[in-house]
């Protein structure tokens, strides 16, 4: 990989390194404390690849670039039917909007699924929320219940947003930072569902966590140059209320309505503590 340009701003680099992908110029945003560098990915692309960037720089409020999102997806749905088209490109999509944290907890809670429906109730007592922590002293199960799903359908709702919105963490912050709010929101969200008992599980308390966490740190710190689009906001924030009203508790189940709302008041807080501290630290 070669670096190509690097700017202060994630939306700018963003935005370029979309419309390179619109251009078929395979490239990366490597995200860094205080700049997001694009690295194109093959040698051969690199002289056109500079070109466009010289254009860019001359006009970057260019609408095409800001509209370069729409255009990469396109080119996406394009390849779907192109005989070429390879499932590398759609890890590489992928990839390009995750990392090695968000890839880990998607595999342990995949890899968990799969021993749980095999085995069934040994990994449950093994992972699910302690009854009495002071006895067992099996401290690992204050974290692991958000690794249990018990059912197909709840383990790809919670990998969706896992996916999208602690890719989001990952590539416009760092891995430390996901870790941070993961850790948090888990065991926060684990302990407040456990007054309800003890036989719950899933990685929802965590997803909301990280949504009041995207939702508030760019109100505090806008530099950062990513928001979370209010629709998302209203549709978690409906689903929750629809938890607590409990109409849908014959068709998927109970909801761990504690779980949500303490994932995501502590997502809130951390996303408005984080916010305020980078946005002074910077200035």
């Amino acid at each position: 990989m070669i670096e190509l340009a690097a700017f202060n701003e994630h939306r700018v680099a963003l935005a370029f390194s979309d419309y390179l992908k619109s251009l078929k110029i395979n490239n990366h945003i490597e995200v860094e404390p205080d700049r997001f560098a694009i690295l194109v990915l093959t040698e051969e692309d690199l002289p056109v690849a500079e070109q466009e960037l010289k254009v860019f720089l001359q006009n970057p409020n260019d609408a095409r670039y800001w509209q370069a999102s729409w255009q990469t997806g396109e080119v996406i749905k394009e390849k779907l039917h192109d005989s070429a088209f390879s499932v590398q490109d759609v890890i590489s999509n992928l990839w390009a909007r995750s990392g090695v944290v968000t890839l880990m907890i998607s595999v342990v809670c995949i890899t968990t699924f799969i021993i749980f429906a095999l085995l069934g109730k040994p990994v449950f007592d093994a992972l699910s929320y302690p009854e009495n922590i002071k006895h067992t002293h099996e401290y690992w199960r204050l974290l692991t219940p958000v690794f249990l799903h018990f059912s197909l359908l709840h383990l790809l709702f919670n990998l969706i947003w896992w996916w999208d919105l602690g890719g989001l963490i990952e590539q416009s912050q760092s891995k430390m930072q996901l870790i941070g709010v993961f850790l948090a929101t888990a065991l926060l969200s684990n302990f407040a569902q456990s007054f309800y008992g003890v036989g719950f599980g899933g990685l929802s308390g965590v997803v909301y966590g990280l949504l009041g966490y995207i939702w508030l740190y760019p109100i505090l710190n806008p530099k950062v140059g990513f928001r979370l689009r209010p629709a998302i906001v209203i549709f978690m924030i409906v689903w929750l209320m629809i938890g607590y009203s409990g109409i849908l508790d014959n068709v998927l189940g109970q909801f761990a309505n504690s779980a949500h709302l303490i994932g995501l008041l502590t997502g809130v807080g951390l996303g408005i503590a984080f916010g305020l501290l980078h946005r002074f630290a910077k200035n």
